[in-house]
């Protein structure tokens, strides 16, 4: 079987663990690997479990999120890589266990692992940018936060819908002994309030995979060119300048 259609396979439920460990070898460092006290799972587990919420969701869909069908697989992607980097930046500082940038190296690891299951563009997109954004619905009304909802809705564009349900599964799959009941409600309304404004901004253009791919060798490369862009687009670059810098970061990474 075709290794694509092999990893899908495995990521429809039930799933299978160990194929999608033979196919994605970077996640075997997750077992075992302890999270923050919000967390009652390893690190493998917990995605295990991010993947299960993910089609709970989908199932009960209780954020009436409208994940289109040729969205589902990148869906389930992003779920499996969404904290694929947290074996390499996890951290203690003063008692307190942290994975410090796990979502934006976990983008490029993402790109990686696409890259080599020669993965096409748009699945790539999808999973670098949800693992990318995946904290960032929790965060965004903070008045700290780099990504305040109309810049949120902006990176993640026409992977709003799909965002909105891995932010949830992630919370969801996260029990540890000081969730409070407080926190899954308040998350809940949080992803609802993204995805108002994303529906509020959109539609949202479609990426131009093809004429990204024309600059750099494989459909991986130009799906996390275009979710690049869009990253450095949300951050106030036009366009034309988001797409020259996007293809000069991935050029950097040949």
């Amino acid at each position: 079987m075709r290794t694509r259609e092999a990893l899908f396979d495995a990521l429809e439920p039930p799933v299978d663990p160990d194929e999608l460990l033979d196919r994605v070898p970077e996640l075997s460092l997750a077992r075992g690997l302890e999270g923050s006290p919000y967390h009652h799972l390893d690190t493998l587990d917990h995605v295990l479990e991010v993947i299960r919420r993910v089609e709970q969701e989908l199932e009960e869909n209780r954020l009436g999120a409208l994940v289109p069908e040729d969205g589902l697989d990148g869906l389930r992607l992003a779920a499996l890589l969404h904290d694929v980097a947290k074996p390499v930046t996890r951290g203690e500082l003063e008692g307190r266990v942290l994975f410090v940038a796990h979502d934006s190296l976990g983008a490029a690891l993402v790109r990686r692992i696409c890259r080599r299951l020669d993965l096409p563009a748009r699945e790539t997109d999808l999973a670098a940018t949800l693992t990318a954004l995946h904290l960032k619905i929790g965060f965004m009304q903070n008045g700290r936060t780099d990504t305040p909802p109309d810049r949120l809705a902006r990176a993640a564009g026409i992977f709003g819908e799909e965002l909105a349900v891995l932010s949830l599964a992630d919370r969801l799959a996260a029990q540890g002994p000081r969730l409070k009941p407080e926190h899954i409600d308040r998350h809940v309304t949080l992803c609802a309030d993204f995805l108002e404004a994303s529906r509020d901004l959109g539609p949202y253009p479609e990426p131009d995979y093809q004429a990204l791919a024309t600059n750099i060798p494989t459909g991986a490369d130009a799906g996390y060119a275009a979710s690049q862009a869009r990253l450095f687009a949300a951050r106030g670059l036009d366009p034309a300048s988001a797409i020259r810098a996007a293809l000069s970061h991935v050029a950097s990474l040949l």
